[in-house]
């Protein structure tokens, strides 16, 4: 057995899309909206009993290791490295591939320099005071432990020297950041004389650092040190402590993101463990995908001064613009500016801050009519458009027009005025907003994925998903069909396989997939979920009515394309005096007409 096909039988593939996506049963399968395009209605649709998922809107598909690549944007080797750790699979097959991945062999390191970093600060005496403000800032060592909380103290090759002893070459260690080449020769740590934080992808891959110095000097070089950006650390895309979170925040439909670290750990040391933080930058898309996997409710505390929630508020236009919703978490005056202060002062006012959390659009009012005058028409013109561009917003009509509604309440104008002016300050943003790709569309087929020409493709496979529930009905086909029809299609092998077994009186779907190319039989399984998506309250008279329509159009788009076909040849004959050539193709088109 191959490594790949062990981790297979040991993984449930719907269990491992789900915490990607939320599947709803669908018979035997289960569907979603697709992760990879935004769509109004699921076309996404996993085959349990295959191990294979496909998405009808934009054309992918695979088994869970494309899946993995997909969604992560990783190459192969680095997703079998992670399946095959979830399913405790011991790689023999592909070792050495996984062996060759830059991106495997920078985790290792920073596993090693975490473990590292951890074993200093809980051991060594040059460490006691890293200890000392650990202990000040109320971590239990138990909680240290847990989120490998280290330290390295201010030497200038410290790590790089211990991690070479360790087989690693120069190379990769400054591929991962640790490391930094000097200018004229040598090399020497990024991180001296701080306490370390690993930071971990969603996996629990161990991904990068941040580095809090302990003692701050002219040549400290910042307060905070973070891993640059290498091949498996891109903070755009990290939310920090997510990988311990995502199960409860899953659990209790709601994720709470806070700033910083310290945040996050004295949350999850206080019990409240569907804490993340964005690590001082604003929420960013990724960030914001990352988060929809699990919930789509979001509860943000932020710094109270004017530039915490400008960097806020650019995350959370694009978390509402993204379908979520978001609350605001207030911490009372006096009570902390920060989760960690908070907790340390008043743990109760912390979980009360979160449970009457504000629904953003409400704080969005307050913050707009604060100070205010509404009998002064100019800022009640500026609180529209204020308001307006933040309604404009949200992608769900009835929730729109609810605060449209409200609106029109507060400023005492008609909604009809705000209705018109929503186009007006939509029609400005435009102008602004980058023009974007088109969309895949929401087809079965997209066209770059055949060259045969007009609608045969899409009809097709409309034809056979419904032939693959009803096999029966081929027989009633069967005499009209013509190999031509689905030539250049991805049908023609299963085409040729129905009629192929259609002739020997043995109909039966396992046995036809089985004779088919790798390739085909991937076509086959897309069909059986297709059918399962699209057709699956249908019966056998439904089914004849619907063939019929497909097979008369099928037809006639093969008619109509080949006549086009002809006419060219016929018009290039002609012109080179080609008689005989006139003659067949005149032929043929009369025999295609009749």
């Amino acid at each position: 057995m191959t490594d790949t096909q062990a981790i297979k039988d040991r993984l449930d593939i719907v269990q491992i899309i789900g915490e990607y996506v939320r599947l709803k049963k669908a018979g035997i399968n289960w569907k979603a909206n697709c992760p990879f395009h935004n769509e109004k209605s699921p076309s996404f649709m996993v085959q349990p009993e295959k191990q294979f998922w496909h998405c009808f809107g934009c054309g992918k598909g695979g088994d869970i290791f494309s899946f993995i690549q997909e969604m992560e944007g990783l190459d192969f080797p680095e997703a079998l490295k992670i399946l095959a750790n979830r399913a405790g699979v011991k790689l023999d097959s592909y070792a050495s591939e996984v062996n060759k991945s830059q991106k495997n062999r920078i985790i290792e390191i920073n596993t090693k320099a975490a473990y590292f970093f951890q074993h200093f600060l809980s051991e060594m005496p040059v460490a006691q005071g890293a200890r000392d403000y650990l202990q000040r800032r109320q971590l239990k060592s138990e909680t240290m432990s847990d989120w490998q909380v280290g330290f390295i103290p201010d030497q200038w090759d410290l790590l790089t020297k211990y991690l070479l002893q360790k087989g690693n070459s120069i190379d990769d260690l400054i591929a991962s950041g640790l490391t930094i080449k000097k200018d004229g020769g040598g090399f020497y740590d990024r991180f001296r004389g701080r306490i370390m934080f690993p930071i971990w992808d969603a996996h629990g891959n161990a991904v990068g650092f941040t580095g809090r110095v302990l003692v701050e000097t002219e040549k400290s070089g910042g307060k905070y040190v973070n891993t640059p950006q290498t091949l498996v650390f891109d903070k755009s895309r990290i939310l920090y402590g997510l990988n311990k979170a995502k199960t409860e925040i899953k659990a209790k439909d709601l994720a709470v993101l806070v700033e910083g670290q310290m945040d996050v750990i004295a949350c999850h040391q206080a019990g409240m463990k569907n804490v993340v933080a964005s690590s001082g930058t604003a929420l960013t898309l990724e960030q914001i995908k990352l988060l929809k996997r699990y919930s789509n409710n979001i509860a943000i505390a932020f710094d109270a001064d004017t530039a915490g929630q400008n960097a806020a508020k650019r995350g959370i236009d694009m978390a509402l613009e993204q379908g979520m919703s978001i609350k605001i978490i207030q911490i009372p005056a006096g009570a902390g500016k920060d989760a960690d202060e908070c907790i340390k002062k008043d743990l109760p006012i912390w979980f009360k801050a979160v449970e009457t959390a504000k629904e953003v659009m409400d704080w969005y009012f307050a913050s707009a009519f604060n100070g205010i005058d509404k009998n002064d028409p100019k800022q009640k013109q500026k609180v529209a458009e204020t308001l307006l561009a933040e309604i404009g917003r949200l992608p769900y009509a009835v929730e729109k027009d609810h605060w449209l509604k409200r609106l029109a309440e507060e400023l005492n104008v008609e909604r009809e005025v705000l209705v018109a002016e929503l186009g007006r300050v939509a029609a400005q943003a435009k102008k602004y907003t980058d023009n974007k790709p088109d969309k895949a569309p929401d087809g079965l087929v997209k066209k770059e994925n055949w060259d045969a020409p007009g609608k045969i493709p899409v009809l097709a496979e409309n034809f056979f998903a419904l032939l693959l529930k009803f096999p029966q009905l081929f027989s009633q086909y069967a005499d009209g069909l013509k190999s031509e029809f689905f030539h250049k299609t991805r049908f023609a092998g299963l085409y040729e396989s129905l009629k192929t077994h259609y002739n020997t009186s043995n109909l039966d779907i396992n046995a036809i997939r089985d004779s088919l190319s790798k390739e085909d039989q991937d076509s086959v399984d897309i069909l059986v979920l297709k059918t399962d998506k699209d057709y699956s309250a249908f019966g056998a008279p439904e089914a004849k009515k619907e063939l019929d329509f497909l097979f008369n159009k099928i037809k006639e788009e093969w008619q109509k394309n080949r006549r086009e076909q002809l006419y060219a040849q016929l018009k290039g004959s002609e012109k080179n005096n080609d008689l005989e050539a006139v003659q067949k193709i005149l032929k043929e088109i009369v025999e295609l007409d009749k």
